[in-house]
C-alpha cells in the first residue's frame, strides 16, 4: 500500500469514527442494560446494570425493564 493509499485510508477511519457512538439515535448518552445477579443467591439474573459510555458510569436497576426504560433517558 503507498502513502497515498494510507493517507486516504486513515482520513476516511478519521471521518468515520464519530460515527461509532450513536445508537438508537441517540449520541453518547446512550447505555446498554446488562442482567445481573440481585446478590449471591439470586441465581435467575432478576437485577440489571446500565453502562454508560458518556460520562462513563453505571446504573443498578431493580428489573431489566427499569433498566431498558431509565438506561436510554
Amino acid at each position: 500500500m503507498s502513502s497515498s493509499q494510507f493517507a486516504i485510508f486513515c482520513a476516511i477511519l478519521i471521518t468515520l469514527f464519530p460515527l461509532h457512538e450513536f445508537v438508537d439515535g441517540q449520541g453518547g448518552n446512550a447505555g446498554f442494560c446488562v442482567p445481573v445477579n440481585c446478590d449471591t443467591n439470586d441465581k435467575n439474573r432478576s437485577c440489571a446494570t446500565c453502562h454508560i459510555a458518556s460520562p462513563r458510569k453505571t446504573l443498578s436497576f431493580k428489573s431489566l425493564a427499569e433498566c431498558n426504560a431509565g438506561c436510554k433517558a
